[in-house]
């Protein structure tokens, strides 16, 4: 029998496919990765919430496109918490997991308490970790380097813990660099 892990991974996997948005799958199974790195005895719940935090863009699409608009964040998180709510009840997890879920997710952009800041500090070293990079080198072909360099310092403000601070800054300099700036 499947753990409730596995199969919110393989609904992660599921509903990103259809939605085709195979680099969201990516996203979540990395969040998952960094919250193992960060917290080695995470339980079951955090990281089923690594793996779904954003799981609501597989059915409501890319409607907030990388704002940092607290009411967007807001809604995003959410949505979120909604849809992984309705999978594990569909897969018949109990109503304190569920919950616990849904608190970690519905602050999973800001932090809150130590396991949600784990969870906000896991997805931003995923974020660091797939999209800094590729960002900024499309914005210094593109000309957009203050937008990327804003969304970078955006996401580096929001990383809580020394280590994880630590690790996204090694890719927010290398993305400094390559947008030239200091």
């Amino acid at each position: 029998m499947d753990s409730l892990q596995q199969k919110a991974e393989q609904f992660l996997i599921d509903s990103f496919t259809n939605a085709g948005k195979p680099t969201d799958i990516v996203h979540g199974q990395r969040t998952a990765y960094w919250i193992s790195h960060l917290k080695a005895d995470a339980d079951e719940a955090l990281m089923v919430a690594g793996l779904l935090h954003d799981i609501e863009r597989a059915f409501h699409g890319d409607w907030k496109k990388g704002s940092d608009d607290p009411a967007f964040l807001r809604k995003h998180q959410e949505l979120s918490a909604k849809e992984a709510a309705r999978f594990l009840e569909a897969v018949h997890a109990g109503r304190p997991f569920i919950e616990r879920v849904k608190h970690l997710i519905l602050k999973h952009e800001e932090g809150g308490d130590a396991e949600q800041n784990i969870l906000c500090d896991a997805d931003c070293l995923a974020f660091f970790e797939e999209k800094a990079l590729r960002h900024a080198k499309e914005a210094a072909r593109s000309g957009a380097v203050k937008a990327v360099k804003r969304r970078l310092d955006h996401v580096l403000s929001r990383v809580s813990s020394r280590e994880a601070r630590r690790v996204a800054q090694v890719y927010y300099t290398e993305a400094m660099i390559i947008l030239g700036v200091e």
